[in-house]
């Protein structure tokens, strides 16, 4: 996965299991076939989804017979769990590989839940047969989600001797996140909530043909009027929320630093906007002292480009402009600057005359 800032996982393991549920292929070949196994790990550009909290993924994929077009499916679904000796196994019988068959082989993980809002699929027959897909992926605030996938290469399997399925998984969401850091004075601070991006395409299918997403789409229409729209809400961790200036040590004092903010991480549908029509939103309460100065809601529009497997970040800086507050200024009103001084005609004054 790359980094971007605007910067920009990491995990390998060795996960081995080998047994699964679903029946076909056992029956039609007990005898003369190996038990198919897997070897997979989370590639080191992974960084959501960590080897250690990786502990359970979904498998799908099946066979076609020499000289045949269509599939028949092996596994379809199947949740392969990581048990607390660290062996991974997958419930029901053993599946078994049959000779001269060309495997194909697919697999996810949500973090290690089962999709509640998409519909993933292996094709048997057609133009697409061999191959999977997720239609209807929603990616919002009410699904949040670190999405991995992976596909084997095609595969011919042999009598005995077949080598564990070898599946190495990436990340095919886009990860985003924002840090704020004040444009204040050092005797401001600014107080940072309800960080969103709002009107995002939060709906999608993916297909290891193109081995990409398709069909973006929105599940609410934008009406601001109504406050309606989509979005992806950033979290803020911890109880502290407040940004700063760096304050420069004088006689007496130390230097402080400059205090800023990281939000948590959001997952969004990889899309190339044609537009900046996505709405980075969240409020502000600016104080000086005890005293608060403001309280709104700052927005400005993006034009995303985001891709899949890559994080970005927004860097943030929040000033007074921003803010829509102004400095109390004075200004002094004469020519010069200091208005001249009135003359008046010499006094005459005698004294003891």
């Amino acid at each position: 996965m790359s980094n971007k800032f605007f910067n920009f996982c990491y995990a390998a393991s060795l996960l081995v299991f080998a047994s699964c549920s679903n029946s076909d292929v056992l029956d039609e070949n007990l005898a003369s076939g190996s038990v198919i196994g897997f070897n997979t790990h989370v590639s080191n550009a992974s960084r959501a989804l960590t080897t250690a909290y990786f502990s359970k993924f979904m498998v799908y994929g099946g066979y076609t017979p020499k000289d045949v077009s269509d599939y028949h499916t092996v596994f379809s679904g199947v949740a392969v769990s990581k048990g607390s000796d660290n062996a991974w196994t997958y419930e029901g019988s053993s599946k078994y590989w049959v000779k001269d068959a060309t495997y194909k082989f697919y697999a996810y993980s949500c973090e290690n839940v089962q999709l509640e809002k998409g519909d993933p699929s292996f094709s048997t027959s057609g133009s697409d047969a061999g191959t999977f897909k997720i239609t209807d992926f929603v990616c919002n605030d009410t699904h949040q989600h670190d999405l991995i996938y992976a596909a084997s290469n095609s595969i011919v399997a042999q009598e005995t001797g077949n080598s564990k399925v070898s599946l190495t998984f990436k990340h095919i969401l886009s990860k985003v996140n924002a840090k704020f850091k004040s444009g204040f004075e050092p005797d401001f601070t600014v107080e940072i909530s309800d960080v969103e991006f709002r009107n995002i395409y939060d709906k999608a299918d993916f297909s290891s043909q193109s081995n990409g997403w398709s069909n973006q789409s929105r599940t609410i229409e934008q009406n601001i009027g109504e406050s309606k729209w989509t979005k992806i809400s950033l979290p803020i961790e911890g109880t502290d929320n407040t940004i700063s200036a760096a304050k420069p040590g004088a006689e007496g004092t130390e230097a402080v630093d400059a205090k800023e903010l990281t939000t948590g991480t959001g997952y969004f549908l990889p899309v190339t906007y044609s537009s900046n029509n996505v709405e980075l939103s969240f409020k502000i309460t600016v104080k000086q002292g005890t005293d608060v100065i403001k309280t709104d809601y700052v927005k400005g529009n993006i034009k995303p480009e985001w891709a899949i497997g890559t994080s970005y970040t927004y860097n943030v800086t929040v000033n007074g402009s921003a803010a829509g507050v102004e400095k109390i200024e004075f200004d002094v009103d004469a020519t010069n600057g200091i208005e001249e001084w009135t003359e008046k005609p010499a006094v005459d004054f005698n004294i003891g005359g």
